[in-house]
């Protein structure tokens, strides 16, 4: 029989700080953290690559953030865990198949938690694979106080779900005010063009 009197959790949970320091450390050195943030993205976002749990809260408020803004988003949902021992090896999975749709960019998100249950996204396998991944990847995973080395790696960190269909939603908005501007000052050049040559004739 054990009878537990006491649990020093900062304990452990500096033990898991100091790993994930040493970790960001040695990806900086090999110039990984920069690497996704090199990728370039796209002018017009639309075909996304979602990671997440399916069914989960994060998934609801990411595709009602794109859904609401009326462009022609495609997304395509990758199932996966997101908490637990498995999942480092199913996103580093998921990353793969998500390519395989040809995305624009990933997205990668999930609801908050506790500071260890959001462990799989401090995982080397996990940080190699975003650094490593030919396309922007979008992180909008929900922790307020620290950043995981998901973030620190990908092209793009967001608080939350929601953020992160914000920030794609954003990038295609500017994209359409641009289009319409210039669209409006072709339109306006025309117009002066026929008057001068009406004049002419």
């Amino acid at each position: 029989q054990l009878r537990m009197s006491a649990i020093d959790p900062a304990y452990t949970l500096g033990q898991l700080e100091v790993a994930r320091a040493e970790l960001i450390a040695r990806l900086g050195t090999e110039g990984l953290l920069r690497a996704n943030a090199a990728t370039r993205l796209p002018l017009v976002p639309l075909r996304i690559g979602l990671i997440t749990s399916g069914g989960s809260a994060a998934e609801a408020d990411f595709v009602d953030e794109l859904r609401r803004s009326g462009y022609a988003f495609d997304i395509r949902r990758v199932d996966t865990r997101v908490q637990g021992a498995d999942a480092p090896r199913e996103i580093v999975a998921a990353l793969a198949r998500a390519l395989l749709e040809e995305v624009d960019v990933v997205a990668i998100v999930r609801g908050g938690g506790a500071r260890t249950d959001l462990m799989a996204f401090d995982n080397e396998r996990v940080a190699r694979a975003i650094a490593a991944c030919p396309v922007p990847v979008l992180t909008g995973i929900s922790h307020e106080i620290d950043r995981s080395v998901a973030d620190e790696v990908a092209h793009t960190s967001h608080k939350t779900p929601t953020a992160c269909g914000q920030a794609l939603v954003a990038v295609v908005a500017d994209f359409d005010t641009r289009l319409t501007t210039v669209w409006s000052a072709i339109a306006r050049h025309a117009v002066r063009e026929i008057d001068d040559e009406a004049e002419r004739v």
